[in-house]
């Protein structure tokens, strides 16, 4: 099998941590799972990238060949080098979104790693999004809203969507989407867990029967974080985009 040498244009990529260069390194030093291209699922395509602190060396799956290279990181910001490729042909359908990716790494100028998912940037728009191998915490997302009349009880995995409407009631449940995961999963991405319990309610009817008495509750890999009460249909600004996509997605299930 030939090979040849492929000229990527060299990424600089700005972190958006201010620690030091081995710190930095480290944040990338995964294998991912490339999911999409400027907002379109490629799954189906099984696209990959790896990077290897130890060595600065970079490879991965680009939909018919494989490529591989090195990169450096120095004052939070990182280079590809000209990165190798195996030379095979495929149908146009795969040599296309190889196409794409390669187009997408040169204009990324930027990058975000939040908890398993990898983000590449050209300024504020999204190119790459990729999620860690073997990265599947277990995440269940909880919201309670209760007042002398009503009561709602909320729960969300990977797998479902329940909803308990009585207090004595039963759970009723549907299965959970992949559109409808990605969707809580996109809303939780900017909420930090750990910081739920200091979130301040924003308004207080709850305490004279003006709203009802609601709590969000995440259990994120076996830690669980839950913030004060407030009040149903007004959740502190940090949470929500998440409360609103949970009560969505729940509106669902009859």
């Amino acid at each position: 099998m030939k090979w040849i040498l492929m000229l990527f244009s060299i990424i600089t990529i700005k972190t958006c941590d201010n620690s030091n260069t081995q710190k930095a390194n480290s944040m990338l030093n995964d294998t991912y799972d490339i999911v999409a291209l400027s907002g379109k699922d490629v799954s189906e395509f099984e696209l990959t990238i790896a990077f290897a602190d130890s060595t600065k060396k970079v490879s991965g799956f680009s939909g018919c060949n494989r490529f591989f290279g090195s990169y450096t990181i120095e004052n939070n910001t990182i280079k590809f080098g000209p990165l190798a490729s195996t030379q095979k042909m495929c149908p146009p359908k795969f040599m296309n979104i190889e196409s794409d990716l390669t187009e997408a790494l040169g204009k990324s100028n930027t990058f975000l790693k939040a908890r398993d998912t990898l983000k590449l940037y050209e300024q504020d728009t999204v190119l790459i999004e990729a999620k860690k191998q073997g990265a599947s915490p277990s995440v269940l997302f909880e919201y309670l809203q209760h007042s002398r009349n009503s009561f709602q009880h909320i729960k969300i995995n990977r797998k479902s969507v329940s909803v308990q409407n009585k207090r004595e009631g039963d759970l009723t449940g549907i299965v959970c989407t992949k559109e409808q995961w990605q969707k809580i999963m996109e809303a939780s991405e900017n909420v930090k867990f750990e910081n739920m319990p200091l979130l301040e309610a924003p308004s207080q009817k709850r305490f004279f029967d003006g709203a009802a008495i609601a709590k969000l509750k995440v259990t994120f890999d076996g830690k669980t974080y839950e913030t004060p009460s407030f009040d149903h249909g007004n959740p502190h600004p940090d949470i929500a985009n998440l409360v609103k996509e949970i009560l969505s997605i729940a509106q669902n299930v009859e």
